[in-house]
């Protein structure tokens, strides 16, 4: 079984629980029950790219993957301000990632995220009359490019792929959907 095989099969009870819990298609049934669902998410890309960045192995890979930039877009063109966005509650309760490894196995939630996100834009876009320009631009991420990201992702978790860091890798993976069902949800 490769990485990704296990990574899939080993955080699927995870993945289905923050699914279930978050209940994305309420939260994104009003305007500002969507900026509610943008803040949070906010508050965790923003602490985790501050966390992950410094350990990060290959600068140009990880900095084409930072989202926060993209809720910034999306929160101002809802109407906040950079002060307002800037005070919005970080998450504190990270897991750790002492190294590469660790970040690639957090990040593995982190761009499986935007395959849903691709998803979600088309029901914010059908629901709020949202595109990239005017709220959405954080769950569509990649755009076109999303599946190009995806296996590229893929293919760099293969590389790091060995006996002595896998274990590492899935747990922290699986320790991201934890804290990220637990900050998500601390809001409901």
């Amino acid at each position: 079984m490769t990485l990704l095989e296990r990574l899939k099969v080993e955080t699927r009870p995870a993945h289905d629980r923050i699914e279930l819990a978050f209940d994305l298609e309420r939260r994104i049934a009003t305007r500002e029950s969507y900026k509610g669902v943008l803040q949070r998410f906010y508050g965790f890309h923003h602490a985790w790219e501050q966390a992950a960045a410094p350990v990060a192995g290959n600068r140009v890979f990880f900095e084409r993957r930072r989202k926060t930039h993209l809720l910034v877009k999306d929160l101002q063109a809802l109407g906040m301000t950079p002060d307002e966005i800037i005070s919005l509650p970080q998450c504190r309760s990270l897991m750790p990632m002492p190294s590469p490894a660790a970040v690639l196995g957090s990040m593995y939630v982190i761009e499986g995220s935007t395959l849903g996100g691709a998803i979600i834009s088309r029901e914010v876009e059908r629901r709020l009359g949202m595109s990239a320009e005017t709220g959405c631009a954080y769950f569509r991420s990649y755009g076109r490019d999303i599946g190009v990201m995806w296996k590229s992702f893929g293919a760099a978790l293969l590389e790091a792929s060995s006996p002595e860091v896998d274990d590492l890798i899935v747990e922290t993976a699986q320790g991201t959907f934890t804290v990220m069902h637990d900050w998500l949800c601390e809001a409901s």
